[in-house]
């Protein structure tokens, strides 16, 4: 049987946590103000991961972290071979991008979660009244992939990344899955409009210890209760689901909060603490 973690590794853990998204934010807001200001157009690349190292001193897991975010949220495109690109930006990219920074993400994630109350209650309930066995067999392949991705070697800092975009992919399949179990068009679309900044609050929640195992054992138990034709019992596992999802970003909250009132860490100190990956 797993032991809770002791205290003195969750604090090194929250202060690593701290550390390393304030710096990450650091890398994310240069990239874009390199965007706004159009000294990178869209068509044309980034500077590269060396680069962005050395000119702003942070280690290579905050540059390729950041970079990881704004993929996510389909403001850049990583080609082999070429390097991150810039994309024509969207009105949806656009929008998405206020998520990136650590105070507006804080916000917004209070206005999505609310939000999610209001349309996953519904569709988790109307999902458990029209479900069929197809249904159930897409969601159980989901929960199977997130089984697979927590056996995965979380090591080193690249395996940490592969490990959060493989759980975070899957966490928003999961959601899609009971969407599209409605038969709902409008309800799957808006779900869609909504899954890249769902993703990036699950990138960053998912780092919490004990957070992606919890997230596995409540997404069982909204599909035996969806799978059970329960829609009362369903909508009381999605509430508890939203409400944890809602505790994690508060967490975060104040670990944003508490950030902002650390000094300022040098470039040996910021490597010293952030291994870089093999």
């Amino acid at each position: 049987m797993s032991r809770a973690p002791s205290f003195e590794s969750q604090v090194f853990w929250r202060f690593s946590l701290i550390r390393r998204q304030t710096i990450t934010t650091q890398v994310i807001n240069y990239i874009l103000d390199l965007i706004r200001k159009g000294q990178v157009k869209p068509g044309e690349r980034l500077p590269t991961e060396k680069q962005l190292t050395e000119e702003l001193a942070v280690s290579r897991t905050c540059v390729r972290e950041a970079i990881k975010s704004l993929q996510s949220l389909q403001l850049i495109s990583v080609r082999p071979k070429i390097g991150a690109v810039v994309l024509e930006p969207s009105p949806v990219a656009l929008i998405n991008a206020e998520y990136l920074s650590t105070s507006a993400f804080m916000q917004q994630a209070d206005s999505l979660i609310e939000f999610r109350k209001v349309l996953e209650l519904g569709l988790v309930a109307l999902a458990a009244e029209k479900s069929t066995e197809a249904d159930w067999a897409a969601m159980r392949e989901v929960l199977a992939e997130q089984e697979a991705a927590l056996r995965m070697d979380r090591d080193t800092p690249t395996a940490d990344l592969l490990f959060h975009e493989a759980i975070g992919k899957a966490n928003i399949r999961f959601h899609k899955a009971v969407a599209e179990a409605t038969r709902n068009p409008l309800a799957i679309m808006v779900l869609q409009a909504i899954s890249a900044p769902l993703i990036e609050v699950s990138r960053r929640t998912n780092e919490m210890p004990g957070v992606p195992e919890a997230g596995l054992r409540q997404h069982w138990a909204i599909y035996r209760a969806i799978r059970e034709n329960n829609p009362e019992k369903a909508r009381h596992a999605m509430r508890l689901h939203l409400q944890a999802a809602e505790r994690n970003a508060h967490i975060l909250q104040t670990a944003g909060q508490a950030a902002s009132t650390l000094p300022a860490a040098s470039s040996t100190e910021q490597n010293r603490n952030q291994p870089e990956p093999a």
